[in-house]
């Protein structure tokens, strides 16, 4: 009897009558901490923007088939979509329902678990709703910032119309800048937010944001990978006569991952 009565006075417990268990951190199936998101965004040295190209072909490199199989369906699928009338005017505001089950694939690889074909559907029964709100505010965002492009193209190829060859060479030069400087924008308030919304459950309007104080606070980064990019494609193309492209489409996605992971958490990818 006095060893039962000393047994229950021994026990510890963390947990008052009647309230939740404590929130603890999620973890991966050995127990270690899950990545964490940070209050704010992290700089990155210039050379990460290299990093998550390598990073993304490392996870591309444990599974080639399986995530070969998963571009080249994501490419049959948008094909079709939009080839069909009606379908092909609501399509594109899957592509980020798409792109998020590609980006909760990558996190469960980069976890240590199972990537599965399934995973390019799977935001579609978790985060649907919020990653169309995202696809519509991008949708509006873009269209909005065409109209100035398509005023001051219109404007410049009415003036070569009246002036000389050179004067034509220009304006497309100047017209082409000033369109990249006002889309460059767009493609910063979208870049992380799909991964936002997927991995941390953000909404689209603050996730859109974050996305933009990542990319600003990361300029040199993206200014290497946006340089690099380009050219492995052109490179993979000429060599492999266009199959290439096959490849680095799935690579190109999973760099969603690898650049949220080193500008966002706790556990960047380009530290390990």
């Amino acid at each position: 009897m006095s060893n039962f009565n000393h047994s229950q006075q021994s026990q510890v417990f963390l947990q008052k009558n009647g309230s939740q268990p404590p929130n603890l951190p999620p973890m991966d199936e050995y127990g270690d901490l899950l990545p964490q998101l940070l209050s704010g965004p992290r700089k990155c040295e210039k050379g990460a923007g290299l990093s998550w190209l390598l990073k993304a072909f490392e996870l591309f490199r444990d599974q080639p088939l399986l995530w070969l199989a998963i571009g080249v369906v994501y490419l049959i699928i948008f094909a079709i979509g939009g080839s069909i009338p009606f379908i092909n005017f609501i399509f594109p505001f899957l592509s980020f329902v798409f792109i998020g089950g590609i980006i909760k694939g990558c996190a469960d690889q980069s976890a240590g678990k199972e990537l599965r074909f399934d995973h390019l559907f799977s935001a579609f029964n978790t985060h649907i709703k919020p990653l169309i709100i995202l696809s519509i505010l991008y949708a509006v965002v873009l269209i909005v910032a065409m109209i100035p492009i398509a005023l001051i193209f219109g404007g410049m190829a009415m003036s070569a119309v009246y002036q000389s060859d050179s004067f034509a060479l220009i304006s497309v030069v100047v017209g082409i800048s000033l369109a990249f400087i006002l889309v460059t924008p767009i493609l910063m308030i979208i870049w992380f937010a799909p991964a936002l919304i997927v991995l941390h459950d953000v909404e689209p309007m603050q996730a859109m944001k974050m996305s933009f104080r990542g990319c600003v606070k990361n300029l040199l980064p993206f200014l290497v990978f946006g340089l690099m990019a380009p050219i492995l494609m052109l490179l993979g193309t000429l060599f492999t006569l266009g199959l290439g492209l096959i490849v680095l489409l799935p690579i190109g996605m999973i760099t969603y991952y690898t650049s949220y992971r080193d500008v966002w958490t706790d556990q960047p990818l380009s530290a390990m």
